[in-house]
């Protein structure tokens, strides 16, 4: 198992007035607040509102796999759930998200131009084509405008 320290919610929270934090197992969800996925743990959101971090098979050559936390978001919180899809070498998400979609949930693709790896943006817009595209900032604004200020 890697054990890899992370300088991502460092980061972020910077820019963000949203809390940020990694992901513990059994840990509730909180209502506006930003996970990370820890290093090696695919992370899964139960129906009790808790996380459940699982070192099962790797998903589309990643753990943690954005397909395997986005099925889960899908049946625990639905329509009042949101996805995000950034830069990415892979198509880990893209199924993730067209569920998150199906069940009515805000569902929002990196500019494909500005991604820094096309693939990932690219194959969730392929499947989500009512996918809000925005650039990073747009993402940004979206996200401090809909949760930060509620």
């Amino acid at each position: 198992m890697k054990n890899v320290e992370s300088k991502l919610e460092e980061v972020l929270q910077h820019h963000c007035p949203i809390k940020i934090t990694e992901a513990n197992d059994k840990e509730s969800v909180l209502e506006n607040s930003i996970y990370i996925a820890p290093s090696n743990y695919h992370v899964l959101i139960e129906r009790d509102g808790r996380f459940s971090l699982s070192v099962s098979e790797i998903v589309n050559f990643s753990r943690p796999s954005i397909d395997v936390s986005f099925f889960s978001l899908a049946e625990s919180y639905g329509a009042n759930a949101a996805g995000i899809v950034l830069t990415g070498a892979n198509k880990d998400g893209s199924d993730g998200l067209m569920i998150l979609e199906k069940m009515g949930a805000k569902v929002i693709v990196q500019n494909i131009e500005e991604a820094q790896v096309k693939v990932m943006p690219q194959a969730a817009l392929e499947k989500v084509t009512t996918a809000k595209e925005l650039n990073l900032k747009e993402i940004a604004q979206y996200i401090n405008r809909e949760y930060a200020e509620n």
